[in-house]
């Protein structure tokens, strides 16, 4: 009994003394870690801080004055919050542009804001000569109440905000002067002589090249661009990029300047989209005046086509030329002459020209493109030998050969349509095509219009207006004028019209008290019929109707 007892009272004793050691390390093992997410919440929060107005966010350099700097909050409590007031404090080189308070920047006004709602704090401020372009850190101070609360509340709110710089864009040729009937390389700089890059620019040619602010045609309409679109890139501050493209000069602009229309678009320091339009100048040459002979040259030539290419010799000297000998080579395999490359001219009199016409055929693989022409010329005049050799370039332009057939009345699902077929007999398709119905002598067919897009060159392409009446009711023979317009593929609009006369079917019997006089007449002659009819009638005697019966034998 004793040994039993010891044994129990050892028992107890070993499991107090083991119990505290489980207890007290206990809470160490199953205590969880701390939570990776912020739990404690106040009735603001602050969301952004920027240069510029609320919804406009500007660019901002050292120096600049009296420039706003807006600071974006939210009430995310549950309660309404009025009498809002902030002061700001900014690190050494900003200054207040408005009398300072306690030696902080004042917001402009003072603000209420529902629960769930943001608003915006504006401060004026100056920025000094010394500063840099970065980041900087100041520190707002924002005090308001609760509605239908007393007290005041107050919290302070550190945040970070970025001296932008200010981008300046310059565009322009690096060698404007350009020589007319040939085929120019231009080459354009883009420059910033901001402090702050212009991201991500991309410029493309005005879509309205060829007219001028007026909307009439300007000396670009002739002038052929191989390019319409270009990607520049980041442009950094003071830094510069170039881009650059062919542009083909017709003889007939010499001696002018060329403005050609570009639309920048770009990101600026505050991550705007700027779209801009510019022009970049060009000072077309004279034609050249050392020559005796002016050549006079063809602005296309079509592709896939054997043609003539007129070549015009104008004698510029009051003397005759005579025993002309000429030779052409064009720079392109792709475009051959189909015929002696070789004229010879007996005389050219006194300022007077003759023309020279060159059968000649362009592959598909030059199309698009501008095709250089060497021309050796080998003369007397005044008893001297002369030779000259000048040069010229015409622009291989695909053909695109549309007309208009099968135009007719159908009805689809209950609407009257005039339908039809384009057909592009040419060697390239043409774009952005419209067809137009109008009405024409007295038709009460409504204009109507539909977009039906590429024209292609190995399918008719087919179209289907709807159209109305402008009496509620379509019949009879309609005459209306066909308008179709579409694009090449330089963009240059084309428009092709014929007048053709769509039959509804037989117009509609007319009712009503109103009678023609064909159904006058009509009726005339059938009542006189029927009353001469009658008056025989009356008239004949009346003879006695004998029946003879057989007698029985």
């Amino acid at each position: 009994m004793t040994i039993k007892t010891i044994l129990i009272l050892a028992a107890f004793l070993a499991g107090q003394m083991v119990i505290p050691i489980y207890a007290q390390s206990a809470p160490e093992m199953t205590q969880p870690g701390e939570s990776p997410f912020e739990h404690g919440y106040n009735d603001v929060k602050f969301l952004d801080a920027y240069f510029g107005y609320p919804n406009q966010k500007i660019e901002v350099q050292p120096g600049d004055q009296n420039v706003p700097l807006t600071i974006l909050f939210s009430n995310v409590g549950t309660e309404d919050i009025a009498g809002i007031r902030a002061l700001l404090s900014l690190p050494i080189g900003f200054s207040a542009a408005t009398p300072l308070v306690e030696g902080l920047i004042e917001a402009d006004t003072s603000q209420a804001a529902t629960a769930g709602s943001s608003f915006t704090l504006t401060f004026y401020v100056n920025l000094d000569k010394s500063l840099q372009v970065h980041d900087y850190s100041g520190t707002v101070k924002l005090t308001y109440s609760r509605v239908r609360e007393n007290g005041v509340h107050q919290a302070f709110y550190d945040f970070n905000f970025k001296v932008t710089g200010r981008s300046v864009l310059n565009m322009n040729a690096e060698n404007p002067f350009i020589q007319p009937a040939s085929n120019n390389q231009v080459t354009v700089k883009v420059s910033d002589n901001g402090t702050a890059p212009i991201n991500n620019v991309d410029i493309s040619l005005n879509p309205l090249v060829g007219t001028n602010a007026s909307g009439d045609l300007s000396n670009l309409q002739n002038v052929v661009i191989d390019q319409r679109h270009w990607n520049v890139g980041t442009v950094q501050a003071g830094m510069s990029k170039t881009f650059s493209f062919n542009a083909f000069i017709p003889q007939d602009i010499a001696g002018q300047s060329l403005h050609v229309p570009l639309t920048v678009t770009y990101f600026d320091g505050q991550g705007n989209q700027i779209t801009k339009d510019r022009t970049v100048d060009l000072i077309v040459g004279p034609a050249n005046s050392n020559f005796n002979i002016k050549l006079s040259t063809p602005s296309y030539i079509m592709m896939g086509v054997m043609q003539n290419l007129t070549v015009g010799l104008e004698n510029l000297s009051p003397s005759k030329i005579s025993n002309v000998a000429i030779t052409i080579t064009p720079s392109s395999s792709d475009l051959r002459i189909l015929d002696d490359p070789r004229w010879y001219v007996n005389e050219i009199p006194p300022l007077t020209s003759t023309d020279l016409r060159i059968p000649v055929f362009a592959d598909q693989n030059i199309a698009n493109q501008a095709v250089n022409f060497d021309v050796n010329m080998q003369y007397t005049k005044d008893g001297s030998t002369v030779i000259e050799s000048q040069s010229f370039a015409s622009y291989i332009r695909p053909v695109i050969d549309v007309s208009v057939y099968g135009v007719q009345e159908s009805e689809i699902a209950g609407q009257k349509m005039i339908i039809g077929n384009v057909l592009n007999e040419g060697n390239i398709k043409g774009q952005f095509a419209i067809v137009t119905i109008d009405p024409l002598e007295g038709s009460t067919i409504k204009e109507a219009t539909q977009y039906i897009g590429d024209i292609d060159i190995d399918a008719p392409t087919p179209f289907n207006v709807p159209v109305q009446s402008t009496t509620g009711h379509l019949s009879g023979d309609q005459r209306v004028l066909v308008t179709l317009t579409y694009k090449d593929t330089l963009l240059q609009p084309h428009t092709l019209t014929q007048t053709d006369t769509i039959s509804f079917g037989k117009p509609a019997p007319e009712t009503g008290g109103n009678l023609s006089q064909l159904q006058l007449v009509i009726l005339v002659a059938i009542a006189a019929g029927i009353g001469g009819i009658v008056f025989k009638i009356k008239k004949k005697p009346r003879e006695a109707i004998e029946t003879k019966v057989p007698e029985a034998s």
